[in-house]
């Protein structure tokens, strides 16, 4: 049974099976991002704004002072008029619960309203098989919860989970044994998560995540429409329209990865089938290079152990993976004409770097005619940006100003 949270609730049912706001909890929703976006504010500064009148302001900070979902700062004096008191999120008004699972790591943390990182838990693993990786959540996660203050334990909203959207049947992309991730078919892993926590829990691709997080924490928050593309293990994507995340009918928009990178070779259903971008520009890729020259562990490449050699076969491959990265640019300019692409990785920041070059230099080698290009931009937000993108997931869902922002629930 989901726990009750006392947080004034912004999601009503509708007749429909939807969410329906009112004008009401529109206009908080509409405070709240703008503190989240340009920080403390007074009442006259968000009067502004929103273009509400100064006396509808005074009873929303009202309402959601109430409701412990803002903090009032000192009074500041200005140049004339009275001193002005600033207002700002509440990082204790309610927290949320993230996991991530990856393909080498599990990390979990607890965020607060802000977007600050509460609690925080890490665990490394040679294979991310079901068991084993189960066991570490259900042995963390309890405790990750009793850390917290019992106030804030009655304030959780949800838990996101950002994983990959199937790890089934990867094995060989991954170099792992055949069947090592078959169990994960055998669990419902929203199921286990929401009995934890004792409320609504979210699943997401591992990408939107990153991308939800590079939307409101990194270069997102100043780019209206971009598609984003993280190279990992996998490489994924994640698409922004207007300043809301996008999933798709099904959940699968953006799966840049599967993108073919070019035509068919040979004639009929059996000629050869053209790579897809995952295999091209994935970093399965290169460690598949690095362990044919004798690096055991191209692991530690990630982690900030480059010698010079390593160095060497990254940017070999790298050039190879931009030429793709920059046929997936243009694809996106000639179907959703976008502002901006944001480049991410699983990778130390002076590589992706080389990668977003790299991928500025390859791309006059395509035909663009006729085409706008968006701006390419690397990612602000790091390594940590699936596990925050998961974290802030359920905050997100339950105060956005868009009606059908609720992500896939379990």
């Amino acid at each position: 049974m989901k726990a009750q949270s006392s947080i004034g609730d912004h999601r009503l049912p509708s007749s429909h099976g939807g969410n329906q706001v009112t004008v009401g909890q529109y206009n908080e929703r509409l405070v709240i991002s703008l503190l989240r976006r340009h920080g403390r504010l007074t009442k006259a500064e968000l009067a502004r704004l929103t273009g509400l009148s100064a006396q509808t302001m005074t009873v929303i900070v009202k309402r959601l002072m109430e409701n412990d979902l803002l903090v009032q700062g000192d009074k500041q004096r200005g140049k004339v008029g009275q001193p002005s008191t600033p207002f700002g999120l509440n990082p204790r008004g309610a927290v949320s619960i993230g996991i991530k699972i990856g393909r080498r790591s599990l990390d979990m943390m607890v965020m607060g309203f802000d977007g600050s990182v509460i609690e925080r838990r890490a665990d490394r693993f040679a294979i991310p098989d079901a068991a084993s990786t189960l066991t570490l959540i259900r042995a963390g996660l309890p405790e990750l919860i009793a850390a917290l203050p019992s106030g804030l334990r009655t304030r959780i909203l949800g838990a996101g989970i950002a994983m990959p959207r199937t790890l089934v049947g990867w094995e060989d992309e991954m170099n792992l044994p055949a069947g090592a991730l078959a169990g994960w078919s055998d669990i419902d892993i929203v199921a286990e998560i929401e009995a934890m926590v004792q409320a609504p829990t979210y699943l997401l691709h591992d990408v939107s995540a990153a991308c939800l997080a590079e939307l409101c924490f990194g270069v997102g928050k100043d780019i209206q429409n971009f598609f984003y593309i993280y190279v990992g293990s996998f490489v994924g994507g994640g698409l922004v329209l207007s300043n809301q995340l996008q999933t798709g009918a099904h959940g699968s928009a953006a799966s840049i990865g599967s993108l073919p990178t070019g035509l068919s070779m040979g004639g009929g259903a059996t000629g050869e089938k053209a790579a897809q971008l995952i295999e091209r520009a994935s970093l399965t890729g290169f460690e598949a290079m690095a362990r044919a020259a004798g690096h055991d562990d191209p692991h530690a490449f990630y982690y900030g152990e480059q010698d010079a050699s390593t160095r060497a076969l990254f940017s070999q491959w790298a050039v190879d993976a931009a030429d793709s990265l920059a046929f997936a640019v243009t694809v996106t300019a000639a179907v959703l004409d976008l502002d901006a692409v944001v480049i991410a990785g699983g990778l130390p920041h002076d590589r992706v770097a080389e990668l977003v070059a790299l991928t500025h230099e390859r791309l006059p080698r395509y035909n663009t005619k006729g085409l706008h290009l968006p701006q390419i931009h690397q990612a602000a937000i790091g390594i940590d940006a699936r596990a925050l993108g998961g974290a802030f997931a359920p905050i997100y869902t339950h105060f956005s100003l868009e009606r059908n922002a609720l992500l896939i629930e379990g």
